[in-house]
């Protein structure tokens, strides 16, 4: 009997043993598997999408700006850029104060800006005294007007030498209401705003811009100037072209740089209207953009006249559409640069045929050939979850629309990762874009 029962006992334990061996045996044997498999991956083409998507994180500027862009004679970009929504958020430090710049765009015309106070600022200094004299003699441009009416001999030998001229201008201002960013009527019914237009074209800078220290750098220098007196002469002051613009010496700079020179902003959107009905928009459609809060007279001015000039193109009202939906200045900016980046593609690399929005949200455009272009003025760019939707939303419609080639023209440049998974997509990404329409003006896109 005890026999028997060590018996049972012996081959209870050998069969625990094999047990334990047989899964020891298939722990070795699925790691091993395991190790060859996540080899195996490894070595797959690149080409293959991930949804594994990257979380933008701080960035070094001495990384990702050019040596001149980082630094300058009067700033200095500071090392740490911070994501910010869909971009990135630039400190800027200079002898007049700290600026901030959200996008790449507005970081050039923050700097361009920061030149300009700087050159201002030596002619402002021997000139204070004489803006002075014409703020003093005038005291109120309302007050002029009264004194008018009111004692006229004495008030037309206040008039500093060269206002009258510019003062016989009032009614001829259109009726129309005005933007934040703009001069007040009566300063533009006296012809001030007429001075500030013209210094501010010299300068290169917006006369709509909201950096408030360069309004007010403008407004003292165009003071003395609208007195007449002969210390300024706009003809020997730097001459920086329309405020940062994309074509710089083009035909399309030059009839820009005219047009907000020497019109005021109710003259500016009377043009605007007729070319928007030109190009068939609704009057609804045509009123929403130009009444939005966002686009000052410039942006509005310098879209229009750019999908104007692509007038064999199809379908323009489309990108107002878009376009008017606009939440803050740096917005109405990135759909500017998008229209003039499309116009230089459309006469200098390969002309459209129509513009589209694919899922009513997303512009480009559409070449004789079938080849579907999507402008992207962004410094950098990361595969996140939006760039992936978008990237599946243009894929499929592309493919439903037999067209034969996809191509995002980008600014700056995207991540590795954001680069693999658009061209898993079938998306040809240009990178530097803007040098290249800027510089190139290829006459066809057979370098690509």
């Amino acid at each position: 009997m005890r026999k028997h029962e060590g018996n049972a006992s012996h081959t209870q334990q050998t069969s625990l043993k094999r047990q334990w061996c047989f899964t020891v045996a298939t722990i070795v044997f699925l790691t091993l598997l395991c190790a060859n498999f996540a080899t195996a991956v490894s070595l797959l083409p690149h080409s293959s999408t991930t949804t594994a998507y990257e979380t933008p994180s701080t960035l070094d500027a001495r990384a990702i700006l050019p040596p001149d862009v980082r630094k300058g004679s009067h700033h200095t970009v500071l090392d740490e850029v911070v994501p910010f929504r869909h971009t990135y958020r630039y400190r800027i430090t200079s002898p007049y104060g700290q600026f901030e710049a959200y996008g790449g765009e507005m970081l050039k015309i923050r700097i361009q800006e920061i030149q300009a106070i700087a050159t201002m600022d030596e002619e402002v200094n021997h000139i204070q005294s004489v803006a002075a004299g014409a703020k003093h003699a005038i005291l109120s441009p309302f007050k002029f007007v009264m004194g008018l009416f009111t004692e006229p001999a004495e008030t037309l030998l206040a008039v500093p030498k060269g206002m009258w001229h510019m003062a016989t201008r009032i009614g001829e201002m259109a009726v129309g209401e005005r933007g934040s960013l703009e001069d007040p009527e009566n300063a533009e019914l006296l012809g001030f705003s007429s001075v500030k237009r013209q210094v501010a074209n010299h300068f290169g800078v917006d006369a709509y811009s909201s950096n408030r220290l360069l309004q007010k750098k403008l407004d003292s220098l165009s003071w003395a100037g609208y007195a007449g007196d002969a210390a300024i002469r706009f003809a020997t002051l730097p001459i920086g072209g329309p405020a940062g613009a994309v074509l710089t010496g083009t035909s399309f700079s030059t009839t820009v740089g005219e047009l907000l020179r020497d019109h005021t902003p109710e003259e500016l959107r009377h043009l605007n209207r007729n070319k928007l009905e030109i190009m068939k928009l609704d009057d609804s459609l045509i009123e929403a953009f130009l009444q939005h809060p966002w686009y000052s007279p410039r942006h509005e001015t310098v879209l229009v006249q750019a999908l104007f000039e692509m007038n064999i193109v199809k379908n323009r009202k489309t990108f107002f559409k878009v376009a008017s939906s606009a939440r803050f200045e740096e917005e109405a900016l990135f759909f500017q640069r998008m229209a003039e980046m499309l116009l230089s593609y459309h006469q200098n690399v390969k002309p459209f045929a129509e513009i589209v929005a694919i899922d009513d949200r997303l512009l480009m455009g559409l070449t004789r050939d079938q080849t579907l272009v999507g402008m992207l003025p962004s410094e950098y760019l990361s595969w996140r979850a939006e760039l992936a939707e978008a990237a599946e939303t243009v894929a499929t419609w592309a493919s439903t629309k037999e067209v034969k080639t996809v191509e995002l023209w980008l600014t700056g440049k995207p991540t590795p990762r954001a680069h693999r998974n658009l061209l898993a997509k079938g998306i040809t990404v240009r990178q530097g874009a803007m040098d290249y329409l800027t510089f190139h003006r290829l006459a066809n896109a057979s370098d690509l």
